[in-house]
């Protein structure tokens, strides 16, 4: 029986060792986070260019307009390169004030791995009268939990003007979107930040200074093995049947939230210029009312959506509540 036992028990024992202690991202992505974030913040970087282009090409009457909304949508031309000081004063005053506009990052990555291993010998002794069963089981259960979380914020005219080739090449080439691990690849912040133009700057409306989109990807991975041990009785002998069954579960939470922010802080002409010339030349103070905004913003999304979830009482530090 000790034999069979401790079989039993090394076999799980080897199973298990292929779990991680502390489950990171990485170690099911094979994407390191500094990558992860570099990708979606060139991302917002490539859906700025885009969206600038756009809005000129709509000026269908107005050539110079036109041609600079080409040369922005023909990602083979290095955004440091064209010259936008030609646009016509409300077109340049349109695109200028983009160089101060936020966004800010909420990044939060959650891992979970769950290990139950289940297991039963029974030990039959047979003898010409019949047989005595005795029965064992045995039960282990696991579970693992890691949480990253951290934030980033941009403003626009950083990320256009002053991220090198090394971190953002450009032309940026998107990475593809991954359907098993979506937060490795595209996102769709296209999409979230034409829908804040479209509010704020482009219908003339004008609308609401921040806009948030909470993005949450998860993905669980299961799976089990259930071997049996079964030897034939002999008479006279120890038969020993029984087997363990082994379930393991990850599951990745990878959630994000985009927080853009639109204050419309006044522009010298200076630093207009400086933003339409070509060149890497252009200097954003930090801690703007735009970038503060988008950190509120962010900061109220999980006020709003995760701490009104949770059950008991919430510990909310000062730096959190000087947000407010």
């Amino acid at each position: 029986m000790t034999k069979y036992f401790s079989l039993f028990s090394a076999a799980s024992i080897v199973l298990l060792a292929g779990c991680a202690i502390s489950p990171v991202q990485e170690e099911v992505t094979h994407v390191s986070t500094p990558i992860v974030v570099s990708r979606i913040r060139c991302e917002t970087r490539d859906a700025i260019r885009g969206q600038m282009a756009a809005y000129l090409l709509l000026q269908t009457k107005d050539k110079v307009a036109i041609a600079k909304g080409n040369e922005l949508k023909d990602r083979s031309i290095p955004y440091s390169n064209i010259d936008l000081r030609p646009l016509k004063k409300d077109l340049k005053d349109t695109i200028a004030s983009f160089a101060k506009y936020a966004v800010t990052y909420d990044f939060t990555f959650t891992g979970t791995i769950t290990n139950n291993v289940r297991g039963s010998l029974t030990p039959t002794t047979t003898f010409g009268a019949g047989s005595r069963v005795f029965p064992f089981t045995a039960r282990l259960d696991r579970s693992r939990q890691n949480i990253q979380s951290f934030r980033e914020t941009d403003t626009f005219g950083d990320l256009l003007k002053n991220t090198s080739a090394d971190y953002c090449p450009d032309p940026h080439e998107n990475a593809s979107r991954n359907y098993v691990y979506p937060i490795t690849g595209s996102i769709g912040i296209a999409k979230q930040l034409r829908d804040f133009l479209s509010l704020k700057v482009f219908s003339n409306l004008g609308g609401p200074p921040t806009f948030t989109s909470n993005i949450t990807f998860t993905t669980t991975m299961h799976g089990n093995v259930d071997p049996t041990i079964v030897i034939s009785p002999v008479e006279n002998s120890t038969t020993r049947s029984g087997g363990y069954g082994l379930t393991s579960e990850r599951s990745d939470e990878h959630k994000v939230i985009i927080a853009f922010a639109a204050v419309s802080s006044d522009m010298s002409s200076a630093e207009v210029a400086q933003f339409l010339t070509p060149g890497n030349v252009f200097q954003t103070p930090r801690g703007t009312q735009e970038e503060v905004a988008s950190q509120k913003a962010a900061a109220e999304s999980i006020v709003r959506f995760e701490l009104g979830r949770q059950s008991g009482p919430v510990i909310i530090n000062e730096s959190f509540l000087s947000l407010f």
